[in-house]
């Protein structure tokens, strides 16, 4: 009994999360400009702010399903464009010339930036990693 109740008291605290639907002038500066250069035409159906102890988190869906996640300052993070094509000025063009050399014609539909580098997914479902020199991982 007493040893359950020290292991309960030394696990660390949970971290914190909040999630909540904003309007979409809420949304960063930098995040509004993105999806009007990158993204032009569509609208943002609703965004959310998703909030840890840690860090903020902004993602956008637009009308037509795509959904973004920008970090606090307001740079990408993800893009998931569903069925869809990420666009091509946001892949890295060491990323872009791989596709084009080994997936010729299959569109890139998903890219998530990480601490070591970029992870695709093509609509084939095939998923890559590519490390910080964009080199295959």
């Amino acid at each position: 009994m007493v040893s359950n109740f020290i292991h309960r008291m030394t696990r660390p605290a949970a971290e914190k999360k909040s999630e909540k639907l904003i309007f979409a002038e809420s949304l960063p500066t930098e995040t509004k400009y993105f999806l009007q250069r990158n993204f032009p035409g569509r609208s943002i159906a609703f965004a959310e702010m998703k909030t840890t102890s840690k860090s903020t988190t902004y993602v956008a869906t637009l009308n037509d399903g795509i959904q973004i996640s920008f970090n606090e300052n307001g740079a990408w993070e993800k893009i998931d464009c569903k069925m869809g094509v990420v666009p091509a000025a946001l892949v890295p063009s060491s990323v872009a010339a791989f596709m084009n050399a080994f997936y010729p014609g299959i569109p890139l539909v998903k890219i998530e930036k990480s601490d070591v580098g970029y992870e695709v997914t093509l609509s084939n479902f095939a998923s890559l990693k590519f490390n910080h020199t964009e080199n295959v991982a």
